[in-house]
Formats: C-alpha cells, sequence, structure tokens
C-alpha cells in the first residue's frame, strides 16, 4: 500500500474516532434522562441509590392499571425484556418478549428473582406498589444493593400515565469508566423498551414490520459510510466522501443513542444516500 493512501486511511480513522467520542459525549446527557421531564429526573423513587443513575420516560395514553400488568411481567422467562430479542438472543439469553398479559407472571412477590437468561438470575424484586412501583436490585455478596431498577407509573390527566424508568447504582459498585461502557447498550435496549410497552399498553397490533425498518435504516447509514469511506480511500478527490462518512457516522449516533420516529430514520437515510449516489455516478 502506499504511503500517502496509508496514510490517508489513518487520517480518516483518527478524525472518525474523535467525532464518535464528541458526538458521543454531546448525545450522552440527553440518552441519560430520555423523555424525562426536570421534575421527573430529580424525583426520589424507590429503591434509589447514592451514585451514577439514569431517568428515562415515555407517555403513555392508558391508565396505571391498565400498563401495571406489562411491567410485572418482565423479565427472561416472563414477559421478556421488551427490547429487541433477536440481538439479546445472539448472547444466548433466551428472550422471548410476551405480546399478551400473562396470567402466570401477575402475582410477583418479593424476594422473587428477575433473570437475565436462564440460570442467571442475579437480581431479585424488591418493590411492589401496585400500581405505582415495582423494581428489583442485585446485591453485592454481604448483601447490600449495588444496582437498582425501578419503573414508576405516574398519571398524567386526560387517561394518560408517564412510564419512568430507574435505574440507579451504589457510588462504590463500579468505576465510571466500566459504568459508561454499560450505558451504550443500556440505552439501545431501553428505549426500545419504552416504546414496546406503549405499543402494548395502547393496544398497537405488533409488528415485526418496524423492528426491520429499524434496523434496515441503521444498516443503510452504515453502508453509506462504508461506500464514502471507500471512496475517501481510492480516489484523490477525497474531500466529499470523507464529509459524507462523517455525515454517516453523526447519522449513526443519532438513530443508536435517540430512537428517532420512522419517519425521521427514513429522512436521515435519504439525506445520506442521494450524496453517495450522486459521488458514484460520477465515476
Amino acid at each position: 500500500m502506499e504511503f500517502s493512501k496509508r496514510k490517508r486511511i489513518l487520517v480518516g480513522i483518527g478524525i472518525v474516532l474523535v467525532l464518535l467520542v464528541i458526538g458521543y459525549m454531546f448525545i450522552r446527557p440527553f440518552h441519560l434522562r430520555w423523555g424525562a421531564t426536570d421534575s421527573e429526573v430529580a424525583m426520589s423513587m424507590p429503591g434509589d441509590l447514592d451514585g451514577q443513575r439514569w431517568t428515562r420516560a415515555i407517555t403513555i395514553s392508558a391508565a396505571p392499571e391498565d400498563i401495571w400488568p406489562w411491567i410485572v411481567q418482565w423479565g427472561q422467562g416472563r414477559g421478556g425484556w421488551y427490547s429487541y430479542d433477536w440481538l439479546e438472543n445472539i448472547f444466548g439469553f433466551n428472550i422471548h418478549t410476551a405480546d399478551s398479559i400473562l396470567p402466570e407472571y401477575q402475582s410477583p412477590a418479593i424476594g422473587d428473582p428477575i433473570c437475565m437468561a436462564a440460570g442467571t438470575c442475579t437480581s431479585f424484586i424488591s418493590i411492589i406498589e401496585k400500581p405505582k412501583w415495582f423494581g428489583w436490585q442485585s446485591s453485592d455478596p454481604d448483601g447490600k444493593p449495588v444496582w437498582s431498577f425501578t419503573l414508576g407509573l405516574i398519571p398524567a390527566g386526560s387517561g394518560q400515565t408517564r412510564l419512568v424508568i430507574r435505574e440507579s447504582f451504589d457510588k462504590n459498585a463500579l468505576p465510571a469508566p466500566v459504568l459508561t461502557l454499560i450505558e451504550i447498550p443500556d440505552v439501545v435496549m431501553e428505549l426500545k423498551a419504552l416504546d414496546t410497552v406503549k405499543q402494548r399498553a395502547e393496544g398497537i397490533p405488533y409488528s415485526p414490520v418496524v423492528t426491520v425498518f429499524e434496523i434496515t435504516a441503521w444498516l443503510i447509514a452504515l453502508a453509506a459510510g462504508i461506500l464514502a469511506a471507500i471512496r475517501y480511500v481510492n480516489h484523490p478527490r477525497w474531500e466529499v466522501p470523507l464529509a459524507i462518512g462523517l455525515l454517516s457516522v453523526g447519522v449513526l449516533i443519532l438513530l443508536t443513542f435517540s430512537y428517532p420516529p420512522l419517519w425521521l430514520r427514513a429522512l436521515l437515510d435519504v439525506v445520506l444516500i442521494g450524496p453517495v449516489v450522486y459521488i458514484h455516478k460520477k465515476d
């Protein structure tokens, strides 16, 4: 490989990495409180621990009593995690999100396990206050809670309810860099879970097409970036392909960490596809 091409590759990788870090640091404060109001972020919730925490929320057009059956069946081997089952199952979690209320999981008790995967049950139900609070915690070997996951149902008037998710950690539980790594898959799965519970509680029929569209939109943005990168490396006029590649990185960050509506995902892809098609037609 000629030196100039190698240098261009290294410079491009460096710019992309810097953009990824800056982009994530920019969007992080928003995704840690996605959908939540100032009062929801500040309010005390049962199970709160004294370290890092994040709060996310969504409005559901249903009463707390109608949402409650969906959240109390949360968990592996129960109603599922309401998120991307296919992604969780790649790692062998054997998750199957329910599309109906399961009577056998409607009477949980304090101390019941909430499992991440079959045979991996490190969390136990710690909060049941029907129809407002439901949550579980993980503890260290000495029995001290180190992680808490609480779901709150707050009436919002006019037949609406705010579903609030609060995760919190003991201040000595994990180093800050480890918590930051946890945030990344957490936000992806949690934003999908909020939307799925909303759909279920509002009686909107489940359609796998939605998830397929979400994945496809993400892959299109990735493909646009890869095509731009190939042209950036192999053509002397590299400025425009580099700009398109960096734009694709920004779009991927938005698609991954902000859970935009489907129409906006499509629009972002169109914005990327147009320039990619244009520069390749010029060859």
